[in-house]
């Protein structure tokens, strides 16, 4: 497969992967906001933070007024990692690997854009109907991730889309965990409350999961092991990394080089520090240096990927 088309079906998925995040993460923090609740307005700053490029000051704006930072993250295109910048760069890599793509994918992408690009959904926004906004954007995502698993081919193309997936998927759960972990100095022996956490559960899907796996009242911890550990939850880094080097092997087999073997050497090697790795490892490192290490290597891991397969200088 030609670089420039292996690239572009990555990127499809890591930008309507982020999308899809996005758009959860403030459905159920909006939802949350609106209860008024003990626990519902910290993490509107860890938000900005993650997905704003704005400057500092209206970023301190966004903090007390949640609605306009909703409208931001969805179609300010000054700031890259809006919902609408995204699925425009994403139709863009859809319409540059068309033929790699079924008929299906492609018709639920060009959905997706006119959907964001519709000044009535605009309007629906401004008019402060944003729970109605987000379930029709996130029903959208919901409907390109069965379509395309359910009719892509399980081919190279396959490989990439599912590979920028579980990538992106990665980073945004590694990530979403370090600033919900900040928020208790890194603590795995005291415990804040559940609802403390809920909002990073509820996030990632993850929030009926932990109440049926977990009883003890020791949230931090759990917390910790099945955002990171768990082979269940779709979401943890673990599970991320599973899929991550399935697929590696499949593009690696099919390049068979000696730099690609040696990036599937270094991706085992990060992939093993949350393999065999329990909370008494996260103990004797420490959560923090952990979760940066992982960061940092997962960083290191794309950055060469790219270097690699998509001939990025």
């Amino acid at each position: 497969m030609l670089s420039r088309l292996a690239d572009s079906l990555y990127w499809l998925n890591r930008y309507l992967e982020r999308s899809d995040a996005i758009l959860r993460i403030l459905h159920i923090n909006y939802t949350l906001w609106l209860d008024k609740g003990e626990h519902s307005i910290h993490f509107w700053t860890q938000l900005t933070h993650m997905f704003s490029t704005a400057e500092d000051a209206k970023k301190q704006l966004f903090d007390q007024h949640p609605l306009q930072l909703v409208q931001h993250l969805i179609y300010d295109t000054t700031n890259g990692n809006s919902i609408r910048a995204m699925v425009i760069r994403a139709r863009e890599n859809a319409r540059g690997a068309q033929d790699h793509i079924t008929k299906e994918v492609w018709e639920q992408v060009n959905q997706f854009y006119h959907l964001i690009n519709n000044p009535m959904l605009q309007q629906k926004l401004v008019r402060n109907d944003a729970l109605n906004v987000l379930a029709e954007l996130g029903n959208q995502m919901t409907l390109y991730a069965g379509i395309t698993d359910s009719t892509m081919p399980r081919n190279m193309g396959w490989n990439f889309m599912t590979l920028g997936k579980f990538v992106e998927r990665a980073v945004i759960s590694i990530e979403l965990a370090d600033r919900f972990f900040a928020e208790t100095d890194y603590s795995l022996d005291q415990s804040k409350d559940v609802l403390f956490w809920r909002s990073l559960l509820l996030s990632l899907s993850g929030y009926e999961l932990y109440l049926k796996t977990y009883r003890s009242p020791h949230h931090n911890q759990h917390v910790a092991s099945q955002v990171l550990f768990s082979k269940q939850f779709t979401r943890s880094a673990s599970y991320c990394f599973d899929r991550i080097e399935f697929y590696l092997q499949k593009v690696v087999t099919d390049n068979n080089s000696e730099e690609a073997r040696s990036l599937y050497r270094e991706f085992s090697r990060l992939h093993s520090k949350i393999e065999y790795s329990d909370l008494s490892v996260l103990r004797e490192k420490g959560l923090q240096p952990y979760l940066q290490e992982i960061k940092t290597e997962l960083f290191n891991f794309n950055q060469r990927f790219s270097q690699v397969f998509f001939s990025y200088a």
